[in-house]
Parts: structure tokens; C-alpha cells; sequence
């Protein structure tokens, strides 16, 4: 009996497969459809609409040893995608992060994941990740780690001011801080 099944299943399958390679303009305009449908249900203010979907950016920081000593600075390349789940915005992405701290060049690059509540104009997050760690001054490596935080007050859809203040390290070096991120997006 069971033989008689399995033909069936593989013809099903094969079926399916025909399908969706028959008729991708039906399932993409099923998924166009659902899309439509799910941002039609956005709150309309800037601070929703500006955080669902693709966003890429670029950023500049001031980082704080936590042994002391004098700050560093760094640039930061991130990139994310906001998904609605009830009433937050949950964006997983990435990070490639470049440092000079205490005459000693530090490279960082991590996934991320990004959890934002907006509120009106104002979308407070917080934010974490994991991934890779180098220094030079002698060359060292590890597990590189983040957490913070930060507040965006989006004036609309294309503009937008904040902060962000984030712990980070490599795990098996000496390298830990305190990050202070000002941030102004303009958008186009």
C-alpha cells in the first residue's frame, strides 16, 4: 500500500514544481498583493514607514576605552531589513566596522539584529551582534560582540536625528568600549 502512495507524492510534487515554474507572474502578483496589503496596515508616521524594509547607511563614531585613555574614532557600514512583527520593527542585518584607537587599527564584522518600537516620531531601539574581530599593534583576533541601544527622531520619512551608545569588544584581547554614535540620516 504504501507503494501506491509514494507515485502520488512524487507526481504532487512534480505537479508543484511545474507550477510555480510555469506560472511565477501568478505567484509574484500573490506576493505583491500581501505586500500592498501589509504596508497599507503601517501606521502612517515617519518613524514606521522609515524603518520597514531596506535601509543602508554609513556612520562616523567616537569610541571610549574602558581602561582609559585617550578616545578613538571610527566609521561604520551597516545595512538591515525591517520586518513587521506586532509592534515593533525587527531588522536583521549586517555590519563592517573600521576603528583607530590608542595608535592601533581595529576591523570588526558581524550580522546584527536590530529591534525598533516607533512611537510616533520617535523610535527608540536597541541592537546587538556577533561575528569578527582584529586588531594590529600586535595582530589579534577574536569574537567581536555588540549591544546598545539608541533613539531616532524621524521629522518625516527622509529626515531623521538621533544617537546611539553601544558597548563592544573582541573576546581574547584587550579591546572593549563604549561607542557614541550621533546620527543624522537624510534620505533621498
Amino acid at each position: 500500500m504504501s507503494r501506491l502512495c509514494l507515485p502520488s507524492r512524487l507526481s504532487s510534487l512534480l505537479a508543484l514544481c511545474a507550477g510555480l515554474w510555469l506560472w511565477p507572474e501568478r505567484a509574484h502578483a500573490q506576493v505583491a498583493v500581501e505586500v500592498e496589503e501589509e504596508e497599507a496596515a503601517l501606521p502612517d508616521t515617519p518613524a514606521w514607514r522609515s524603518n520597514v524594509g531596506f535601509q543602508l547607511g554609513t556612520g562616523f563614531m567616537v569610541l571610549l576605552p574602558s581602561g582609559g585613555g585617550s578616545a578613538g574614532v571610527g566609521l561604520q557600514a551597516e545595512g538591515r531589513y525591517g520586518f513587521v512583527l506586532g509592534p515593533t520593527v525587527v531588522a536583521p542585518g549586517g555590519e563592517l566596522s573600521l576603528y583607530y584607537l590608542s595608535s592601533r587599527v581595529i576591523g570588526t564584522v558581524m550580522p546584527t539584529l536590530r529591534i525598533t518600537v516607533p512611537l510616533g516620531p520617535l523610535a527608540p531601539y536597541v541592537r546587538g551582534g556577533a561575528g569578527a574581530g582584529a586588531l594590529t599593534n600586535p595582530g589579534e583576533g577574536g569574537l567581536a560582540w555588540l549591544g546598545g541601544g539608541g533613539l531616532m527622531i524621524h521629522f518625516s520619512e527622509r529626515i531623521s536625528l538621533g544617537a546611539e551608545v553601544s558597548y563592544q569588544a573582541i573576546s581574547g584581547t584587550a579591546f572593549r568600549g563604549l561607542s557614541i554614535s550621533p546620527m543624522l540620516s537624510i534620505s533621498g
